[in-house]
């Protein structure tokens, strides 16, 4: 559970924060916690009514809660966005402990390279030929910039990023351990025998202010131009982007999708878990292609997908409720078949039917 560095008193916290403070404002916490876990001292959150139910087993005298939720025995902390309130004061009271300023023992700086003196390399880091850091930005164990690379300022980059050539990651961007930005994309071409061959790469991945990138995700480079990551977007982990993508503003892009080469992705668009693209689509603002959606086709702004081959969500659910109806289907076709005289060999020779046609008589029959 994250503690904060001195006892903080609730008056402080509600002003913080510009709220409302039901109860005793000298009441101090010493950290934050889940209902479950919480002790007397530490500070927890509700986002509803049904979720307040789990404060009756928990020990926590303070709670973070919105104002139509009636919490007994307790000093609270009224909001109307209880979850991104409490992310507030734990950043703001129980940070992250950051790393000394400047160069660990072990770092690498390349003489060509500059990096601000509030900038923190810490130790195995490689900085190299012509790398610019910017200030109170963080290069943690074992990263590496390649060459020509550019971080802005108050960036985290985490133990073993990898950032290629001419990489350019703007201000405030937090890249989680094991992300890679600007390798070759997987642009083939055959050669005289048809032999396929890796084109060459030789543009770049730019990533601009605010965006989030987790763990072992791999941001691919350019054939000529860029590969766009725009502000504010949030990707998770083990998420691939291929060659010439542009992800839009504070677009999310859940674990495990793929998108392939040159996929557009528009601004505040939400692609969620193992969804996939095939290359050179768009998918509109907005909108949303659920888990494991297949997308084949352009998405137009705002719309809703599922599925794969990715369909619009009302025809979906139907085909879905189609598809849970075909067994009792095929039984009253049997049932039908056998009224009118057709045998099992003549659904067989049936050359619309195919050999196979009969191969699931038993679960339907």
């Amino acid at each position: 559970m994250p503690r904060t560095p001195r006892p903080i008193r609730l008056a402080e916290l509600a002003a913080h924060l510009g709220c409302e403070l039901d109860g005793d404002g000298a009441c101090e916490i010493a950290g934050f916690a889940s209902l479950g876990q919480a002790r007397a001292d530490e500070l927890v959150f509700v986002r509803d009514g049904r979720h307040a139910r789990a404060l009756v087993e928990s020990a926590a005298r303070a709670v973070l809660a919105p104002s139509d939720v009636d919490v007994q025995h307790r000093t609270v902390l009224r909001s109307a966005h209880p979850a991104r309130d409490f992310s507030r004061l734990m950043t703001a009271f129980a940070p992250i402990a950051r790393p000394s300023e400047g160069v660990g023992p072990g770092a690498q700086v390349d003489a060509t390279a500059a990096v601000d003196v509030s900038a923190s390399i810490e130790p195995g880091a490689r900085v190299g030929p012509r790398c610019r850091v910017g200030a109170r930005s963080v290069i943690a164990a074992n990263a590496t910039l390649v060459a020509d690379v550019e971080v802005g300022s108050d960036c985290w980059i985490h133990a073993g990023v990898v950032l290629r050539e001419r990489t350019r990651v703007g201000n405030r961007v937090v890249l989680q351990p094991g992300v890679v930005l600007g390798s070759d994309g997987f642009g083939l071409v055959p050669d005289e025998s048809g032999r396929p061959v890796a084109m060459a790469h030789r543009g770049r991945v730019v990533v601009e202010d605010d965006v989030e990138i987790g763990a072992n995700t791999t941001v691919d480079r350019a054939t000529l131009d860029e590969t766009r990551i725009r502000r504010g977007a949030k990707i998770d982990n083990l998420v691939q982007i291929a060659h010439n993508c542009d992800i839009g503003e504070n677009a999310l892009i859940v674990a495990q999708t793929g998108l392939s080469g040159g996929t557009v992705v528009g601004r505040g668009a939400i692609l969620m878990a193992q969804a996939g693209t095939t290359g050179h689509l768009r998918i509109g603002e907005q909108a949303f292609v659920g888990a494991r959606g297949g997308v084949h086709h352009d998405v137009p702004d705002g719309a809703r997908v599922f599925g794969a081959p990715a369909l619009e969500e009302r025809l979906w659910h139907r085909s879905v409720v189609a598809l849970t109806r075909l067994p009792e289907l095929l039984r009253r076709v049997r049932r039908l078949e056998r009224g009118v005289g057709v045998s099992r060999g003549d659904r067989a020779r049936d050359p619309a039917g195919g050999e196979g046609a009969s191969g699931g008589d038993s679960d339907v029959d």
